[in-house]
């Protein structure tokens, strides 16, 4: 009796699993992308998080090849943490077959952008051909429609009353400045009346040094950003493991709207692109202090009467650095992100100094890391 119950109850579980399977109903999943965000690893500087994030995206409501959302999706996958979608507002090419106002790109973003804890930023950019005034992104704003005005100085004293946040955006694009990037009048007096506060040093490839002595001179934040309008793996190939479209740093008390304004307006930015970083001194100093470590020496060597220490320098980081021995001329090397090389120093050294051939401080200058021994 047992063994028939116990093959009935087989069978109706056979022909329970049998149910199931739908033979001509199948998925191939060859070739098909995992939902995965790739992490970028960037250490944190004292009292602040490293955030990553891009403030210059279009959309297909203005002059962008992609819906709202995609952007989002395009950042989580990624590895960002913050961005703005900053559609034109004089520019409007697909007009005829989108009708709707400046806001709505924001508005079909923000639910996606929840769901994948991707901090969205409300922005728009003021377009004006000519140079000055040249072009602005407006961050932070309430509402982009009265802030569209053929007076560039009227739209630009809307969004700041609106509490924005301003970025001279591409200020060497060659079809604005053919000749040369220049500053004019213009933004000094913006800067006057409290209306301009930070400059796209690097745009999507194309990174102008000369403006990062204007940051620093004229206390403006630094931005590195995209600027992207096609899908963003048709731009960039992202398919290598450190590859990664142009971003700005932000290092900001919290994973927050709020503290992300904060820091923009403290200038607490970096701008990466490429191998590429740039920023100020100070901030710079803080981030390689903490991407870049030298352990303990493992090994000591006596050559000729003098005492040799070998130890490893590692990069925590995902940001190759071009490191230049001060001292030693020939001795140059490339220390490749998650990885370390072995550095010598004689025992009766102080310290060992580089300069960092990829970090720039100034048009012509770069940053200089000093490891205490």
């Amino acid at each position: 009796m047992r063994d028939k119950l116990f093959i009935g109850l087989l069978l109706v579980m056979s022909s329970t699993v049998w149910a199931q399977v739908d033979i001509n109903h199948q998925e191939n999943e060859v070739f098909v992308k995992p939902q995965l965000r790739k992490n970028i690893r960037i250490p944190n500087i004292p009292g602040y998080q490293t955030l990553k994030g891009d403030f210059h995206i279009h959309t297909m409501f203005s002059d962008g090849q992609v819906w709202p959302g995609v952007r989002v999706e395009e950042a989580w996958r990624e590895g960002l943490d913050v961005i703005a979608i900053t559609d034109h507002i004089e520019y409007l090419p697909h007009k005829k077959h989108l009708s709707a106002d400046h806001n709505t790109a924001y508005k079909l973003a923000l639910k996606q952008a929840v769901e994948k804890n991707i901090i969205l930023i409300k922005g728009t950019e003021i377009t004006k051909n000519k140079v000055p005034p040249g072009h602005f992104n407006a961050l932070f704003i309430e509402d982009a429609n009265p802030i569209e005005n053929e007076d560039v100085s009227l739209s630009i004293e809307e969004a700041v009353r609106q509490g924005a946040f301003i970025i001279w955006n591409h200020p060497g694009w060659k079809r604005q400045q053919p000749d040369s990037t220049k500053w004019w009048d213009f933004y000094t007096e913006l800067i006057s009346k409290n209306r301009l506060h930070g400059i796209e040093v690097a745009n999507a490839n194309e990174w102008y040094p000369i403006a990062l002595d204007w940051c620093t001179e004229k206390k403006l934040t630094v931005f590195g950003n995209s600027d992207i309008h096609a899908p963003i793996n048709l731009k960039y190939d992202l398919s290598e493991r450190y590859a990664h479209r142009p971003m700005t740093l932000v290092f900001a008390k919290e994973r927050t709207k709020q503290s992300v304004k904060e820091a923009l307006f403290a200038g607490n930015t970096i701008a990466w692109f490429g191998n590429t970083l740039a920023g100020k001194e100070e901030l710079m100093q803080a981030l390689l202090k903490n991407a870049l470590i030298l352990q303990p020496a493992f090994r000591q060597v006596e050559k000729k009467g003098v005492e040799w220490y070998y130890a490893e320098l590692s990069n925590v980081s995902d940001i190759p650095f071009v490191l230049q021995a001060n001292d030693r001329q020939d001795q140059k090397m490339i220390l490749e992100p998650q990885s370390s090389v072995i550095v010598s120093y004689r025992a009766d050294e102080k310290d060992l100094t580089y300069r960092v051939n990829n970090a720039f401080v100034g048009s012509t200058k770069n940053m200089t890391i000093v490891f205490d021994l």
